[in-house]
């Protein structure tokens, strides 16, 4: 049964992005119809009918949204909710009423949700010095609501309004998932360029004739064919995952030598045997397109073509160092024939920056179409957390603590962790951490 949701006029590819989007995800069939009584969303069933506040599109005269003015002050709590307490929007009011059948909503799903997921903030917030939208003023780090999936709330009330006017939602599709992936931004240790500088990084930056004298100990064992390049850790990563029952996504940079940024050579023998061999195992070959492909398209059509050429089927990645401009870069992405994007996620902290733990087709505001590319929002960068102060204890309990919030909402866990993490002294004693989560995600997929 296709449900009918009416509202003002105005922003109509908007909203039935949004409205398809999260009704779908429900397993709801849902036609927007514009020109209803006044600007709110109203869906009738039977008896019972929804009436859900519009504050952000409503307020819009048809033109450019994006704007400093349109960004949301502070969070609106929908304290009166009977089934959730300490629910946030971004836009609308304080009410909530339910008399009988009939239900208001004044915390406005439709136009919050529409700000998480197409990252339209990100277009008027300051930049750091990478040129990185700046994550400390995205709005839900700024007010403490990073770790919490608030979209996927918006999904629950939408349910359990749904359910309470009566009407029979199907059995639920989505599932608890997960997706481990790796960055791969070096892969030779012992070649002697990264031999040179991690020599030198022992003694400049680390300050360790002990750090010097092992790495150089391990370099001679290496050249005597009795120990690996430590960052090679494909197996370790691959045995561990098809002990629980997982695979691996493996993303490689395509940049070659004279080109910014590349730190080993995609033509290299050695590198496709690499691939080859992640491949055979059943596990993917993935693309992460250098730092020189922010805003030069054309660098990341060349890498991408360098990689494709090696023959292996690549559908998605991650940008490298995070660098995204959006929308334009989902945009390249697209036009570059991939198929998702795994990179939405934050470089110093943890959680949700796109408000969820679900993957969904990508939205441009400013060409105001869905785009071809489907986002995957990166849960957690081990990096990130990362700090002086970090012990194993807390990295544990912070990311199974993530893991968790993701299975409560029967979301998709992406975990990114650099392969040459593993191989640097100084990381090296949190491999438990890693093995850690993957036995916990394994004792919930069980």
């Amino acid at each position: 049964m296709c449900l009918i949701l009416r509202s003002g006029i105005g922003y109509s590819c908007e909203k039935r992005y949004i409205v398809s989007l999260l009704f779908g995800l429900l397993g709801v069939d849902v036609r927007l119809e514009e020109g209803g009584n006044g600007y709110d969303y109203v869906l009738n069933y039977g008896l019972g009918s929804i009436q859900i506040k519009d504050s952000f599109f409503a307020k819009q005269g048809e033109g450019n949204m994006v704007k400093k003015s349109n960004l949301p002050i502070e969070p609106v709590c929908a304290s009166s909710c009977p089934w959730f307490k300490d629910l946030c929007f971004l836009y609308g009011e304080d009410v909530f009423e339910i008399l009988d059948k009939q239900i208001y909503c004044g915390g406005d799903i439709f136009g919050s949700a529409f700000f998480m997921l197409t990252r339209w903030e990100e277009l008027v917030l300051p930049k750091d010095r990478f040129g990185r939208c700046d994550e400390n003023e995205m709005f839900v780090v700024k007010h403490g609501l990073h770790e919490r999936p608030i979209v996927n709330e918006y999904l629950c009330l939408l349910e359990k309004m749904l359910k309470h006017i009566g009407y029979p939602l199907p059995e639920k599709r989505r599932k608890f998932s997960i997706r481990l992936t790796h960055d791969i931004d070096y892969l030779f240790r012992y070649d002697l360029k990264n031999m040179c500088a991690n020599l030198a990084g022992d003694l400049l930056h680390r300050k360790s004739i002990k750090a010097f004298g092992h790495t150089l100990k391990n370099y001679l064992r290496f050249k005597q064919g009795k120990a690996k390049d430590p960052f090679d850790t494909f197996d370790w990563f691959m045995d561990l995952s098809e002990s629980c029952g997982l695979k691996d996504e493996f993303y490689f940079k395509a940049a070659i030598p004279g080109e910014y940024d590349c730190t080993y050579d995609v033509r290299d023998r050695r590198v496709k045997q690499i691939m080859r061999h992640v491949t055979e195992r059943g596990h993917q070959v993935g693309f992460h397109p250098s730092k020189n492909t922010f805003h030069h398209p054309e660098q990341f059509s060349e890498e991408i073509g360098r990689l494709r050429s090696l023959g292996f089927e690549i559908k998605g990645g991650r940008q490298h160092f995070l660098l995204y401009d959006l929308p334009k870069t989902m945009r390249t992405w697209s036009e570059n024939g991939l198929e998702y994007d795994a990179g939405l996620g934050f470089y110093a902290h943890a959680g949700f920056r796109c408000g969820c733990c679900f993957s969904y087709p990508y939205w441009d505001v400013e060409q105001r179409k869905e785009l071809p590319i489907i986002v995957r929002p990166m849960t957690i960068m081990e990096g990130a957390l990362f700090t002086q102060d970090a012990s194993v204890k807390s990295l544990k309990e912070k990311m199974c603590a993530l893991v968790d919030v993701v299975k409560q909402y029967e979301g998709e866990f992406v975990f990114l962790w650099h392969n040459d993490n593993l191989g640097r002294e100084q990381f090296q004693h949190l491999s438990e951490v890693y093995v850690e989560v993957i036995n916990h995600i394994k004792s919930l997929v069980q």
